[in-house]
């Protein structure tokens, strides 16, 4: 994360959002930490970077406006931006409400688009900036826990992701995705009974979940400008060989 001073991550009190604030603590970055929750835990107490937690629904246009606002205000940019937010219920499709499916496109899709237009201008204007959407196995096949709104939104950041890549061509702005499989995070275990978490280790080729440190560790690889420097537009699968 040679160069890297600035990081913004939304979903951080928690899960991936969280390990991989953690990671950039570690290596001196300030890290902003958006979140809803009321209270965020430091993620990485006595680390050298800097921690400063953001209270916010990233599916409010005007809040994410504010608090990346206060970003620029802060920091004058931001070098690198992790997409993680995101929420699912285990609602079978015949069950599903409409305030369910907007609810879920609201946090995993408009959050992840609100966040990007942030911060593009920025980028851009400086010619060099990364940006990691945290998209998940549900966009490759189906979500092993959550219902048909989940799967449909992973599916879209992929896309978004790749779109925008074409869009940024040129630019000196990399775009890229992380795409995790079952990993040790709420998201994941408050759905899931233990069984069914034992039946998916079992499909696993390396026979375990992630935890969130794994996925991190991927996530500031792909953001690197230095050691990733050619990828862009790229989907990188996190899943211990499960397909």
């Amino acid at each position: 994360m040679s160069g890297v001073s600035t990081v913004v991550i939304t979903g951080s009190g928690s899960g991936i959002g969280q390990a991989t604030a953690a990671r950039y603590l570690e290596e001196g970055a300030a890290v902003y930490g958006f979140d809803r929750a009321e209270a965020q835990p430091h993620p990485l107490p006595g680390g050298p970077g800097a921690w400063v937690p953001v209270r916010v629904d990233v599916s409010d246009p005007a809040g994410i406006a504010e608090a990346f606002e206060t970003v620029e205000a802060d920091r004058g940019g931001v070098d690198v931006l992790v997409t993680s937010a995101a929420v699912g219920f285990p609602e079978p499709f015949a069950d599903m409400t409409v305030a369910s499916w907007d609810r879920v496109f609201g946090i995993n899709v408009t959050g992840t688009m609100l966040s990007i237009k942030a911060v593009l201008p920025g980028m851009v204007a400086r010619g060099s900036g990364s940006v990691v959407v945290v998209s998940s196995i549900a966009g490759r096949t189906r979500s092993v826990a959550n219902g048909a709104h989940y799967t449909v939104t992973k599916y879209g950041l992929i896309g978004l992701t790749r779109h925008l890549a074409a869009e940024l061509a040129g630019s000196g702005v990399r775009i890229n995705c992380v795409a995790p499989g079952p990993t040790n995070s709420p998201i994941l275990t408050a759905a899931t009974p233990q069984d069914e978490i034992d039946a998916i280790i079992a499909r696993t080729p390396l026979r375990r979940i992630a935890e969130p440190e794994d996925v991190a560790n991927v996530i500031a690889f792909v953001a690197d400008d230095r050691r990733a420097r050619q990828l862009h537009g790229a989907v990188l699968d996190v899943n211990g060989g499960l397909y």
